[in-house]
């Protein structure tokens, strides 16, 4: 699927410390949402395919802190006019991982600085048909 995709907008990100024995937690969703062109050549533009923003809201907690936060992203998927529910579950994994990367980016930078080492987050899918919402 052809697309045409807007740079990754970091809405924010936030980093605490927490004790020690807080319970490691993992919570990253994708949601998708369509949106509408405006402006001038707006009709133009929706002509070319339907508009989406993929947002994910994240907090995991692990190892004495927690990041939490909202990463955004414009996507046009070229030639398509379909529905969320039509695209298909490989597809939005490859749409959404862009912003999970950034997420597991972000962490091993301020876990560097912050705690003295990275921390490397490695996300997977859980069940691919669920992130799509």
């Amino acid at each position: 699927m052809k697309t045409k995709a807007e740079p990754i907008i970091v809405e924010h990100f936030h980093y605490d410390r927490v004790a020690s024995d807080a319970k490691p937690t993992t919570d990253v969703q994708v949601s998708l949402t369509e949106v509408e062109a405006t402006g001038d050549g707006a009709g133009g533009k929706m002509a070319a395919g339907k508009i989406f923003q993929f947002s994910v809201p994240f907090t995991v907690t692990l190892d004495g802190f927690q990041v939490s936060g909202l990463i955004r992203r414009i996507v046009q998927l070229l030639d398509f006019n379909g529905e969320p529910s039509d695209i298909p579950a490989e597809e939005m994994q490859k749409l959404s991982r862009p912003l999970v990367e950034y997420i597991e980016t972000l962490t091993y930078q301020i876990t560097i600085v912050a705690i003295d080492h990275g921390v490397q987050l490695d996300f997977q899918p859980n069940d691919a048909d669920s992130d799509k919402q």
